[in-house]
């Protein structure tokens, strides 16, 4: 097989025949090797005229292969150009018989490892012939024998001493000689086209960064007013769903924004899609490794990413999931679902954006929660310490959602204050919220204390009833706290119905409060009505005399029997001094209760049945009671 010669031979060769040669013969073929380059400097004057008005690069090197061609006398011609990690892809090609070939040309591929005839070529530098194309061992027989190549020539592109593409020739199913002189022209031809050709490629090159330069800036641009349209819509007054309603219209998507616990928070959809409910990422869906492996990855630094359509889980469309930060703790998910027009980049933009400015919001909402309920808080404070006057407390409760012209109670919870505990503003969330939960209201106002937690309850008549019904939820909501707080124990106040009634009621429950500590009350829940005799006690400062006292009357008869008179004095009492009453409370008889309080009577020398011993007695065994004797 022949390698045809570099260009220094083939001008030695040429001298050495002219030296050879007559005169005239030599002159002879000097003109025609002048003429052959004046066709290929012709040719190239179109070629230029294509290149000046910036044609595409694939109909500039598509003219260069059918002016080789008609230069060489050739019907095809086909042109490579170097990719990144040195590949020589196919760009163009023209042949006589049909034309433009350059789409079969283009899924072509050259100097790979088997490709030698195409490595010789890149490795020399210089054009390589094949005159037998299906036998010679250098190209790539199958390739060869599917374009029906007989004889080819392979010619460098070089520029700036780099191969940065190749030219192959041949006529199609037929043998071509190529000599010296189609080797010269071919050379000349590809070194001219280089020129032509890297320029055409740097202006490719940059047309195509000024395409994306404009891309970035017109998708920067609308960022910008997606971002604007955000902002402005949040300086508005717009509050979370509507935001969400918002993106949905920017994305022409479904948008649900979810909590940490995927539970959605609201949602959103073009009305042309028609949904009825959000389309979520179920439990299932959550649970596959992959998934998991997905929503684990999102962070600051990767805020968003995709969740594939899993038909196996019954999930049939992709979702796009930005993780939601505020102060730097995870606060949920944003996620645009692809409905109709497939996930973009630009929706992971949207949605980032989107993202940043609802956690914004919700810290923005979250702060005015905190600093409107620690309004509502001082407010509670001053209508405990009648710090302000009533008109004023009047007038400012309903912005607070208190309305002092119905009546409430005061529900006191004592509370350990030990370290280690929860931190005051948990604490009271945790007890309105519990409130909230059991009674199905709005969280209602507290303030927490050294100590206790104080909650304002509102009631529709303020009557004993009403009351003894809300001791029995009030003791739903200490069943569900006990196991998260150190309780001790719980009162609940009168009923107040004016706003000089809270402070009263307040110094009530402090009293009681540390009388509970001191009797041990835990886990009492005591109202202040059935206290009784005994909130006057209390009020007076005489406690440990009241304790005396009720000691010292009842002594005479715990000492004398076996607790059954004790027993029936006490019922006695509580039957407010009624015989019968007290007979069928202990079962026995009326005439053992009458026998009984006689012995009483004997033993005490006072008539247990006069007004005077009953209220006597009432205030030592509710003493005695409270003391848990």
């Amino acid at each position: 097989m022949t390698v045809e010669r570099t260009a220094s031979t083939a001008t030695l060769d040429d001298e050495d025949r002219r030296d050879g040669l007559s005169p005239q013969a030599a002159a002879t073929l000097a003109d025609s090797t002048s003429t052959r380059e004046r066709e290929v400097i012709a040719a190239f004057s179109e070629i230029t005229t294509e290149a000046i008005t910036d044609a595409k690069l694939e109909d500039l090197l598509c003219l260069v292969g059918q002016k080789l061609c008609q230069l060489m006398g050739v019907t095809r011609c086909s042109l490579y150009l170097r990719h990144a990690g040195g590949k020589y892809r196919g760009a163009a090609g023209y042949c006589e018989e049909t034309g433009n070939i350059s789409e079969a040309v283009k899924r072509q591929e050259s100097g790979f490892a088997d490709d030698l005839f195409s490595q010789e070529v890149i490795s020399t530098k210089q054009p390589v012939v094949i005159h037998d194309a299906l036998n010679d061992p250098r190209p790539h027989h199958r390739t060869m024998a599917h374009w029906d190549v007989r004889a080819m020539l392979g010619v460098p592109l070089i520029f700036d001493d780099e191969v940065i593409g190749l030219i192959f020739v041949d006529t199609r199913g037929r043998e071509h000689r190529y000599t010296d002189e189609d080797i010269e022209v071919a050379r000349l031809f590809a070194k001219l086209s280089a020129l032509f050709i890297s320029q055409a490629m740097l202006n490719a090159r940059l047309r195509g960064q000024a395409a994306e330069i404009a891309r970035n800036n017109a998708t920067l641009a609308y960022l910008g007013d997606v971002h604007h349209k955000l902002t402005s819509a949040v300086l508005e007054g717009a509050d979370i769903t509507t935001v969400v309603r918002l993106l949905s219209e920017l994305s022409a998507k479904p948008v649900v924004l979810y909590n940490n616990s995927f539970e959605v928070l609201t949602w959103a959809a073009p009305p042309a899609l028609a949904f009825d409910a959000p389309p979520v990422l179920t439990e299932k869906v959550r649970s596959m490794a992959s998934v998991r492996q997905t929503l684990s990855e999102l962070s600051v630094s990767t805020p968003s990413a995709v969740v594939p359509a899993s038909l196996a889980v019954g999930l049939g469309r992709r979702h796009l999931l930005c993780r939601m930060v505020i102060e730097g703790k995870p606060s949920g998910f944003l996620g645009i679902v692809e409905v109709g027009r497939s996930l973009e980049p630009i929706d992971a933009n949207i949605a980032e954006r989107g993202a940043m400015v609802l956690a914004l919001q919700m810290l923005s909402e979250r702060r005015q929660i905190e600093t409107e309920g620690q309004a509502r808080d001082d407010y509670l404070s001053d209508l405990l310490r009648n710090s302000r006057d009533k008109e004023h407390l009047v007038r400012r409760g309903p912005q607070f959602g208190i309305d002092l012209s119905i009546p409430h109670v005061l529900v006191r919870f004592s509370v350990d204050d030990a370290p280690g505990t929860l931190s005051a503003s948990a604490t009271q969330n945790l007890v309105t919220r519990t409130f909230r939960e059991v009674l199905e209201i709005p969280a209602p106002p507290a303030v927490r204390l050294p100590g206790a937690v104080i909650v304002l309850i509102p009631l529709a008549t303020g009557d004993n009833a009403e009351i003894e019904a809300l001791r029995q939820q009030v003791t739903a909501v200490r069943d569900r706290l006990s196991g998260q707080l150190a309780l001790g124990a719980t009162i609940i106040s009168s009923a107040c119905h004016t706003s000089v009634d809270y402070p009263h009621a307040h110094r009530e429950l402090r009293e009681i409060g540390s009388i509970a500590r001191s009797f041990d009350w835990h886990g009492r829940i005591l109202t202040l009505d059935e206290l009784g005799l005994f909130r006057v006690v209390i009020s007076s400062g005489h406690v440990k005399e009241a304790v005396h006292f009720a000691h010292t009357f009842v002594r005479a008869v715990r000492d004398h029997d076996d607790g059954a008179l004790l027993e029936t004095w006490r019922a006695f009492v509580a039957a407010e001094g009624k015989a019968q009453a007290t007979a069928v409370a202990l079962g026995v008889h009326e005439n053992t209760i009458r026998y009984r309080l006689g012995k009483i009577k004997e033993i005490t020398q006072k008539d247990p049945t006069s007004l005077d011993s009953l209220l006597s007695a009432r205030m030592a065994f509710q003493v005695l009671d409270l003391a848990g004797e």
